[in-house]
């Protein structure tokens, strides 16, 4: 870790798995030596669990984890989860002392309502969990864009908590704007996420209006046109899960694509310049849009993003939504589309949404610093389970 952040320190036994003391954590020095038992943290992810794999599929970029892990005084347990085997899955997070989980809000038809539940359960047993499902409800849903208006990296939304509300507001801030993204609570791929365009503007504020809507998770631009209100009552059933949807205004300079901050806690470890096609007009759609290659924390062209992040909003994100820094995920990003510049010609970031439930792949020279945090979170958790 860096210098500034070496807090925790890791000593690894020639012959066994023995903590060598003191370790400071939280400022305060404890005494901790558990003798031949590491502590145990599990990497969690949904499949099959009759296939009995010893790590996720090398397609999800875990390996530097992995191979950082090994530097380390610590146990590394794979733990598949299935919606049909709980109470398996129980036993297994319950003989952890910390896990780390990569399961998307929806993935192969289902959601994490079921893991969801597990992991409150274990964590109320003193198991670390990264990410908790309490800190996805504030920060890895697309209502973190309407919870942080003040943090700096905000732009025009407004939210819908029932369909009550989105039948009686969603048409006329709409019509205000013309164009608008649209994005459920909790989703990804493009999940629930549509660019909802007005075809006739002296018709701004009437349901009964045509509008033309693209859905994220379509690649090649093509658009469908339909009424405002057959497309609201299409949406409706996005609540049952997600709990809300929020509106977004369009950002005009989606075509010079996304900048994706990774960050461990509080620090940034990476970016990634990506180029998403979804809710392009076709004629944007170009076969080289490809993204670029995950860059470490130091590359020169996002210092600028790196230091809005870590000074100033990361602390007041923090702040608003009442989020310890212990308490942010080990590996979370934030997506940024590209606003307008501003007068001096500098660009300008607007939040398009923060991704907690699933971070994979993420820039392989975080590794370190990742694997570093997870352990010492989880050996405060052992800490706390198994005091000596």
């Amino acid at each position: 870790m860096a210098a500034d952040r070496g807090a925790h320190r890791f000593d690894r036994a020639a012959d066994s798995a023995i903590f060598l003391n003191p370790i400071a954590i939280a400022g305060t020095t404890l005494s901790y030596a558990m003798a031949h038992q590491a502590p145990r943290i599990g990497i969690l992810w949904r499949g099959d669990r009759s296939v009995s794999p010893s790590a996720p599929d090398v397609r999800h970029g875990l390996t530097p984890l992995y191979v950082a892990f090994g530097q380390l005084s610590v146990e590394v347990r794979p733990l598949v989860f299935e919606d049909g085997a709980i109470d398996e899955v129980r036993d297994q997070l319950l003989a952890l002392d910390g896990v780390l989980v990569w399961v998307n809000p929806i993935q192969d038809g289902a959601n994490r309502s079921n893991l969801d539940a597990l992991l409150f359960e274990a964590a109320s047993h003193g198991v670390w969990v990264s990410a908790h499902p309490a800190v996805i409800r504030k920060l890895g849903t697309k209502e973190v864009l309407f919870s942080t208006p003040t943090v700096g990296w905000g732009s025009d939304i407004d939210l819908y908590r029932t369909p009550a509300e989105f039948t009686e507001r969603f048409s006329s801030w709409l019509g205000e704007r013309g164009l608008a993204v649209l994005k459920q609570g909790r989703g990804n791929g493009g999940n629930g996420v549509w660019k909802v365009e007005l075809l006739d503007e002296s018709a701004r504020a009437d349901p009964d209006a045509f509008v033309r809507v693209q859905d994220a998770r379509v690649r090649d631009g093509s658009t469908e046109t339909t009424s405002l209100r057959v497309f609201m009552a299409r949406c409706e059933e996005y609540f049952a899960w997600s709990g809300c949807l929020v509106a977004q205004a369009f950002q005009n300079r989606l075509g010079d694509g996304m900048i994706r901050c990774y960050l461990s806690h509080d620090e940034v470890v990476g970016f990634c310049h990506q180029r998403p096609r979804g809710l392009l007009d076709a004629e944007h759609i170009t076969p080289e849009r490809a993204s670029s290659p995950m860059v470490g924390a130091d590359a020169p062209d996002y210092q600028r993003l790196k230091r809005h992040m870590e000074a100033e909003w990361v602390p007041r994100m923090m702040e608003v939504l009442r989020i310890d820094r212990d308490a942010l995920p080990v590996i979370w990003d934030a997506d940024f589309l590209y606003g307008p510049r501003s007068s001096d010609g500098l660009d300008t970031y607007v939040l398009c949404e923060i991704n907690v439930s699933a971070v994979w792949p993420f820039p392989p020279m975080a590794a370190g610093v990742v694997a570093a945090a997870a352990v010492a979170r989880t050996m405060e958790a052992a800490i706390r389970r198994r005091p000596t």
